[in-house]
């Protein structure tokens, strides 16, 4: 019987993998790990990814199926939420002990790559058939030329509510050209008609993917191609006044509640039913999702000023081998089948996100009942406005993500002023992606 093991919560917050972990990888990461070519006898393999348990159960039904089709292959599973997914993966590589199938994030593509912890998925044992997934999201997992990370899915941003309370509110549903100020109205009728008890908007001044959002519809983006910041302490100090000022209004979530957020539906004012509506992303609606939020929700586009939507096609997570694997082509294997095959998506659904092969994806859209299908069609509808995704950011880049939400904080306890706050943000970015 395959061995599965679990860790950790369901939580998903940012923070930023040890320095002195990932700095080890350096010596342990980058030499070069044999491979047993097809195997003729019995290989195991390792697969690790971050989760929750209804992914979990989805992710061992396919693998179930993998293993049938190939009886000298077996999987040894392991998930765990977030953050200690990270951390345990840090511990791993640091020690030589990496498991061969990776999940990856596009944040953490660049800093592995570079230390040589990931193996190379064009070419070689390693090598993965991409024909099916679009060069818009293979741009996520390449660095130089070189393609270290997989996306087995893709989502976008949305923005999520509760249509029978903004009804009742008498607020406008989001659509398609709607505004920051026609959502900054529609936030402040929920507010008021509930008297305050529900905020018609959870905070989201101190998120740098929607503060991304926001940036690239002014023709911005985080980081540009050499790895700089791609903005500067203007442009945090409007995004941070656009956010505080639906914070002094009422209209979205006050600081006490807001500086709780850390991705778990304990703290998620909008599963808590603190709040009415928030941003987040396509691959969070799970068939749980009504049941979690105890009522069901809608999901429509961001709001812009210019007509820009700002929105990309970005990775949901990744796949990928690590360079110390014994078995690449093993690994490989599993990669593909996980991402390539028809019967696999349809197990899969949407756990991590729209499928990225298009076959896949219109064979599984057939398949979805519930929440998945809400965001299948939003992302369907949204598709042809979205950009392509940015390269994997540079080192450091989750330290400017946990930074931005702290320093956030002091604006909304009203412990710094805004441009005081923002050029401090500036500084410790620019210092996190320069060490």
């Amino acid at each position: 019987m395959r061995r599965r093991t679990r860790s950790g919560g369901a939580t998903r917050i940012w923070l930023a993998v040890p320095a002195a972990l990932l700095a080890a990888t350096t010596a342990c990461g980058g030499s070069e790990g044999g491979d047993t070519g097809q195997p003729s006898g019995p290989v195991t393999i390792r697969f690790d990814w971050w989760g929750n348990p209804d992914r979990a159960a989805v992710t061992e039904k396919a693998i179930d199926e993998f293993e049938r089709r190939n009886g000298n292959i077996t999987v040894e599973t392991s998930y765990a939420e977030f953050n200690a997914y990270f951390q345990k993966l840090a511990t791993q590589i640091a020690g030589g002990n990496a498991p061969d199938v990776l999940q990856m994030d596009y944040r953490y593509v660049r800093e592995y790559a570079d230390r040589g912890v990931l193996a190379d998925l064009g070419d070689g044992p390693a090598k993965v058939d991409t024909g099916g997934v679009t060069q818009q999201l293979l741009s996520g997992g390449s660095v130089n030329g070189k393609l270290w990370a997989i996306p087995p899915t893709q989502n976008t941003q949305m923005f999520t509510y509760d249509p029978a309370q903004w009804q009742q509110a008498g607020a406008t549903a989001p659509k398609d050209g709607w505004t920051w100020g026609d959502l900054r109205t529609a936030a402040q009728k929920v507010t008021d008609a509930t008297g305050g008890r529900v905020r018609g908007l959870s905070d989201f001044g101190g998120i740098e993917d929607w503060f991304e959002v926001w940036l690239r519809q002014q023709g911005k983006t985080l980081y540009t191609d050499d790895g700089k910041l791609g903005y500067g302490a203007e442009d945090v100090a409007k995004w941070w006044e656009l956010a505080n000022g639906l914070r002094r209004s009422g209209a979205s979530t006050p600081a006490e509640v807001t500086a709780k957020l850390d991705g778990s539906l304990a703290n998620d004012p909008v599963a808590q039913k603190a709040a009415s509506s928030g941003f987040g992303y396509s691959s969070g609606f799970t068939a749980q999702t009504f049941e979690l939020f105890g009522r069901e929700m809608k999901v429509g586009p961001f709001p812009s000023d210019g007509g820009k939507l700002g929105q990309y096609a970005k990775p949901a997570m990744m796949f990928s081998i690590a360079q110390r694997s014994e078995h690449k082509e093993a690994a490989a294997k599993l990669i593909n089948f996980l991402i390539n095959d028809v019967e696999a998506g349809k197990i899969l659904g949407m756990s991590r996100g729209l499928p990225a092969n298009q076959q896949v994806r219109d064979q599984v859209g057939g398949t979805l009942q519930g929440p998945p299908t809400v965001t299948f069609e939003y992302e369907k509808a949204v598709g042809p406005k979205l950009e392509q995704a940015p390269p994997p950011p540079p080192k450091g880049a989750s330290e400017v993500k946990s930074a931005f939400q702290r320093v956030y904080d002091d604006v909304i306890f009203e412990r710094a002023s805004i441009q005081d706050s923002a050029n401090k943000l500036i500084e410790q970015a620019k210092a996190a992606i320069s060490s």
